[in-house]
């Protein structure tokens, strides 16, 4: 009996081993089926190249082709445009014809280049929702248009404040923490000789730098550029009119370095890290990779992050990159969107954190912002709690300027510009500058 009851005994185990194997077998297939996520699966078409239209930063185009075509064998070529000529040679391109499998945008002209026929909805293909889902809130604003998703994030950014330690400490200045002893400070350090301009703002002509110092402040002083409504919000005594007057009486009592009005973000941080000024603000947060590089500048280090006064509140903005509907093969043009904007054939959101431990750059995806690639990642340039901090009081810029999810904001930015610019440099006021500008919303959503 026992002899029988452990052959049976036996029998079952070699069975149950047998039986396990094969469920283990099985549950290796499905887990190899579940595994190849579709960043992880090539196209069933063929391609002999792709190509994607950028502006340009750095080598990461030419890092993030190369591992493209290692790992899928399909050379990718490149059309690479400073940031304010893309806009216009991606059109140019368009027009004529050209195939373009991916490209790119800034939050300012993303919904024009929708309203043109650029931009191909990506919320049905594989791997979406899984991307979207893990979106930022200002991602998403970005990347989602009329409840499409329209594109995947590039990198994130938040404006902050920036001082030079040495002339804050030469002035005897602690941080200011209002516009009034902002300008009491400048005031003073300029009297005393502390530097001829006291302070470097970002006031090159742009898409987001000349206009975007305006957004910012205007935003952190308790205005809007236009209500919830489409009501824009220029008028007399508004806080954007009031704030373009006081930031204008920088300018003119010399107290602004006049080299300001030439410089755009990446510009503005090499002439900050050369030491004459005591502050420069408000600006894209990762300005401290440059200011604060010792092959970049003599004062590495000594360059430090400052909040908004106030309660704080900043603007963010996420770029894009878009599947563009000129592709050559959606199904390839996809995957080379997803190695530029989402994940890389391992798994991993291989150019989001490159960007972030080589350029400081923010990311479009939560699970990239809460891991070591920022909080760790950052800190060769600044206190990466500080900046999160920072970030956590930021608002997407279209809370402060919805009109940027319209067609005619493009045109209009244009405008912003040219009127601005001309009142920071006295040729006309303020008011005049404000007036300019409502008049030209009717001209621009015209046509």
């Amino acid at each position: 009996m026992d002899q029988k009851l452990d052959g049976i005994s036996n029998l079952g185990r070699r069975d149950l081993l047998i039986a396990t194997a094969g469920v283990a077998a099985l549950g290796g297939r499905r887990a190899a089926a579940q595994s190849a996520d579709p960043w992880a699966i090539a196209p069933k078409t063929k391609v002999d190249k792709l190509n994607f239209v950028v502006w340009t930063y750095g080598d990461i185009y030419t890092k993030i082709s190369a591992k493209f075509k290692a790992d899928w064998g399909v050379p990718v070529e490149s059309t690479i445009s400073a940031f304010n000529d893309h806009p216009a040679k991606l059109m140019t391109m368009y027009a004529g014809g050209e195939a373009i499998d991916v490209s790119q945008s800034s939050p300012f002209t993303f919904p024009n280049f929708i309203s043109q026929g650029l931009v191909e909805p990506i919320g049905d293909l594989p791997g979406a929702n899984e991307y979207l889902a893990d979106l930022t809130d200002s991602a998403k604003q970005a990347a989602v248009y009329n409840g499409q998703l329209m594109g995947l994030p590039y990198f994130s950014t938040v404006w902050v404040w920036n001082y030079f330690t040495d002339l804050m400490e030469k002035a005897k200045f602690e941080p200011f923490k209002t516009y009034d002893e902002l300008m009491e400070q400048l005031r003073k350090a300029k009297q005393d000789k502390i530097a001829t301009y006291p302070i470097f703002w970002v006031a090159g002509v742009g898409l987001e730098q000349l206009p975007g110092t305006w957004y910012q402040m205007t935003w952190n002083r308790g205005g809007v550029f236009f209500d919830k409504q489409g009501n824009h919000q220029l008028g007399q005594g508004s806080i954007a009119r009031e704030t373009l007057k006081w930031w204008g009486q920088t300018f003119k009592e010399e107290l602004a370095d006049p080299e300001s009005l030439k410089a755009q973000f990446t510009g503005s941080a090499k002439a900050f890290g050369a030491g004459k000024n005591l502050y420069r603000g408000p600006n894209h947060h990762y300005g401290l990779n440059i200011a604060n590089d010792p092959a970049q500048s003599p004062n590495a280090g000594k360059i430090k992050v400052l909040g908004s006064p106030g309660d704080g509140k900043t603007i963010g903005d996420t770029h894009v990159y878009f599947l563009c509907t000129a592709n050559r093969d959606k199904e390839w043009a996809w995957k080379l969107l997803q190695y530029l904007g989402g994940k890389t054939k391992d798994g991993q959101y291989t150019q989001a954190i490159n960007l972030a431990h080589d350029a400081m750059l923010g990311s479009g995806y939560t699970s990239v912002m809460k891991s070591t690639a920022i909080t760790e990642g950052w800190k060769p340039w600044g206190d990466p709690v500080k900046i999160l901090e920072i970030w956590d009081k930021a608002t997407y810029v279209a809370e402060v300027v919805p009109s940027i999810y319209k067609p005619w904001h493009f045109p209009w930015s244009d405008r912003i510009n040219i009127e601005v610019s001309k009142a920071l440099t006295g040729q006309i006021t303020p008011d005049a500058c404000c007036d300019n500008l409502i008049a030209a919303i009717k001209e621009v959503q015209k046509g």
